[in-house]
């Protein structure tokens, strides 16, 4: 498998097109982990080269049905959630066995753009495709790790960017698995969820004063399933998905 990844790697470094590859395996290859590649495009004209060349090379193959059908709709139809969302994403694997998703972010035209956007520094490394330079933002070493500096929406929190963090938390539990010690994750993610209960009602309608209370009552419940895991040290799938 070692060498299916470096491969699969190899190979889209090769291509001329405009983008980043980043995922677990650029903290090295390991077998345990069931890791990725994620590629990330600058724009659109190299996601199309990149879905072209992956679907005419027998290599790459679609086995997913759901993803065959977003390859699909936007090769023959120009069907997407580029316009509503601003995001596509498809996956292919390599020779069976690796996955590679191929990913495309309408504001996301550089390997920064992409790096600053993750939650975790500690996976905030990436290999620039047209120049063949590493950039990394993690500050940490060894087995621990932290949270994005680089994130703004660890600076600017609101309901929807904490909501947004919170669904990625399910990432924390997966590295801590891994032996990584990201305790100054979750006590950031903590903050955060604390700070936007102590949000004052800014709505004046009835609707508003509603969506606020219903919200507080949510991070509520979200702060307690951070405080049982920074205490606990585990999580249950049900406490992951109200998370989502």
């Amino acid at each position: 498998m070692k060498e299916q990844f470096k491969e699969a790697f190899d190979l889209i470094a090769k291509q001329d097109i405009d983008g980043v590859i980043t995922g677990s395996y650029m903290l090295g290859y390991h077998k345990d982990w069931h890791q990725d590649l994620d590629v990330f495009v600058y724009n659109e004209q190299s996601f199309r080269s990149l879905l072209y060349f992956m679907h005419y090379n027998p290599m790459f193959l679609i086995l997913d049905k759901l993803e065959k059908h977003k390859f699909d709709e936007y090769i023959k139809h120009n069907k997407s959630g580029i316009d509503k969302i601003g995001l596509i994403t498809i996956k292919f694997y390599w020779n069976t066995c690796v996955p590679v998703n191929v990913i495309f972010k309408k504001f996301h035209h550089t390997i920064f753009d992409v790096l600053s956007n993750f939650d975790l520094e500690l996976i905030a490394t990436g290999h620039d495709i047209k120049s063949g330079k590493v950039l990394s933002l993690r500050e940490t070493t060894g087995m621990i790790g932290s949270w994005n500096t680089w994130n703004n929406s660890f600076y600017q929190p609101n309901y929807w960017s904490v909501k947004r963090l919170c669904r990625q938390f399910e990432r924390v539990v997966k590295y801590e698995s891994r032996g990584y010690d990201l305790s100054s994750v979750t006590n950031k993610y903590i903050e955060l969820v604390e700070n936007i209960l102590e949000m004052e009602n800014v709505y004046t309608s009835e609707k508003g004063t509603a969506f606020h209370e219903n919200t507080k009552a949510e991070f509520q419940i979200v702060l307690k399933i951070l405080q049982t895991y920074k205490k606990e040290g585990k999580i249950s799938e049900e406490a992951l998905q109200i998370l989502k």
